[in-house]
C-alpha cells in the first residue's frame, strides 16, 4: 500500500472545496424542493445578493432561503460568510490579530489567568522561529522521542494547525512504536514520512487530548465543543448573540461543521438547552431530534455546567477585548468547562445553519454599526 504524500491540511482543503456546485444544480434543487419556478428564485436571490446580507447562491440554497414559508424580513436577516473577515477586521484592533489566530501565542497569554485550558506540549515547526518554554520538534528523531514518551505514559496527543481555520489537518496520536506513529483514522506512518509529507510546511501545536463530560458519552466518542459568539460592547459583560454545540461524528478528530455527519446544535444562550440539531450537505441541512448515529435524543437536553461555561467565555473575551467581535470554543469536561481556543470573529454560517435564522438581529446590526460596519441596505 502506497503511503499518502498529500499533506493532511492540503487534503482537508481539497475536500472542503468540493462543497461548491454549479449554479444550475443549486437552482434546480431549490425549484424541485420548493415547487417555485427557477425565474422567481433567481429574482429573489438577486435581491438578497444586493441587500445587507450580500448572500451567495450557494448560501441562499444551503440555508433554505427559497422556502416560501419565510418572509422577506426573515430572509434579510441572513448574512454571507464571504464578508466575515472584512466585518471582523472593522470590529476590532488589527494589531491583536495574531493574539487570537496564533494558537500558541493565545495559549501563552491565557496561561497567566485562572482559565482552565489544555496546555501546549510542543510545536512542530521546521522554521527558525522559537517558542519560549515550549519544546520544538524539527527532526524525525525529536518527534519520535517526544511521541514515545507521551504514549508510553498512556497519554494521547492532539495536533492542530497553529495558525489555522476550519480544523484543517487535525490529527490524533494514541499509539506509537520506535519506528512509526499511528494517526487515528489514518493508519501507521514512519516519523520521517509524517514530518516531511503529512505535516509538511504546516506548523502544528500539540496538546493533550481533552475528554468530554459523561453527558456526551451518549452522542460521540470525540471531543464536542460549544462555539460561543461574543460582542464586546463596553458594558460590564460582553453580549452573547449565539451558542452552538458542535458534535463530531464517528471517525472525525474535529467537530467542524463542514465535515460530513458532524452535528451543529442551536443552544439557548440563557439556559444551555439544545433547541435544534442539524447536519449539513452540499445542498442544505437535515434536522434531527435524536443523534443520528446513536439514536439517543439530543434536542431538549440541557448542557451541564452552563453558567460556568458562560462565565469562562465572558472572562476570556475581556482579556481580548480589543477584538470586539470574537468567539470561543469551549469544551465541557468532567471537571467543568475548558477553553479550547479563542478566535477573531466567528463564522457567520455556523449559527445560521444551526438555527435556521439569520444572524442580523437588531442587536447584532446595532453592534456592527457601532463598530463602523456599513453594509448596503442597512438603515
Amino acid at each position: 500500500m502506497t503511503e499518502p504524500t498529500e499533506s493532511l491540511r492540503a487534503r482537508d482543503e481539497r475536500v472542503y472545496s468540493q462543497r461548491y456546485l454549479p449554479a444550475t444544480e443549486y437552482l434546480r434543487h431549490a425549484s424541485r424542493t420548493s415547487g417555485r419556478s427557477p425565474v422567481s428564485l433567481a429574482m429573489e436571490f438577486l435581491k438578497l445578493q444586493r441587500g445587507p446580507g450580500r448572500m451567495t447562491l450557494r448560501e441562499y440554497v444551503q440555508l433554505g432561503l427559497y422556502d416560501p414559508a419565510l418572509t422577506d424580513e426573515e430572509r434579510a436577516r441572513f448574512i454571507t460568510d464571504t464578508i466575515h473577515w472584512p466585518v471582523t477586521h472593522q470590529c476590532g484592533d488589527l494589531t491583536w490579530q495574531a493574539a487570537t489566530e496564533d494558537k500558541w501565542l493565545s495559549t501563552r497569554l491565557l496561561e497567566g489567568t485562572a482559565a482552565p485550558m489544555p496546555r501546549s506540549l510542543a510545536v512542530i515547526d521546521r522554521s527558525s522561529r522559537s517558542y519560549p518554554g515550549t519544546p520544538i520538534l524539527r527532526t524525525p528523531a525529536g518527534l519520535r522521542d517526544f511521541i514515545l514518551a507521551r504514549v508510553r505514559d498512556g497519554a494521547a496527543i492532539f495536533g492542530k494547525e497553529n495558525r489555522g481555520v476550519a480544523g484543517f489537518g487535525t490529527f490524533l496520536v494514541e499509539e506509537a512504536d520506535h519506528e512509526r506513529l499511528h494517526l487515528e483514522g489514518e493508519g501507521w506512518f514512519g516519523y520521517e514520512h509524517f514530518l516531511e509529507k503529512l505535516a509538511g510546511d504546516t506548523v502544528y501545536l500539540l496538546q493533550p487530548v481533552v475528554r468530554n463530560h459523561p453527558f456526551f458519552d451518549r452522542y460521540t466518542e470525540r471531543l464536542a465543543t460549544v462555539r460561543v459568539g461574543l460582542m464586546v460592547t463596553g458594558a460590564e459583560h460582553p453580549d452573547i448573540p449565539y451558542t452552538v454545540l458542535k458534535v463530531p461524528a464517528k471517525g472525525h478528530t474535529s467537530d467542524h461543521f463542514w465535515r460530513e455527519g458532524n452535528l451543529a446544535c442551536e443552544v439557548d444562550p440563557k439556559t444551555g438547552e439544545i433547541l435544534r440539531a442539524r447536519t449539513k450537505d452540499h445542498l442544505g441541512t437535515t434536522d434531527y431530534t435524536d443523534q443520528p448515529e446513536t439514536g439517543v435524543r439530543i434536542v431538549g437536553e440541557t448542557l451541564p455546567h452552563w453558567g460556568e461555561l458562560l462565565d469562562l467565555a465572558r472572562a476570556g473575551a475581556q482579556i481580548f477585548a480589543p477584538v470586539r467581535y470574537q468567539s470561543m470554543d469551549v469544551a465541557i469536561t468532567p471537571d467543568g468547562p475548558s477553553l479550547i481556543e479563542i478566535n477573531s470573529g466567528g463564522a457567520f454560517d455556523l449559527p445560521q445553519l444551526a438555527s435556521g435564522r439569520g444572524l442580523l438581529t437588531d442587536e447584532v446590526q446595532a453592534f456592527f454599526a457601532a463598530c463602523g460596519v456599513r453594509l448596503r441596505g442597512w438603515k
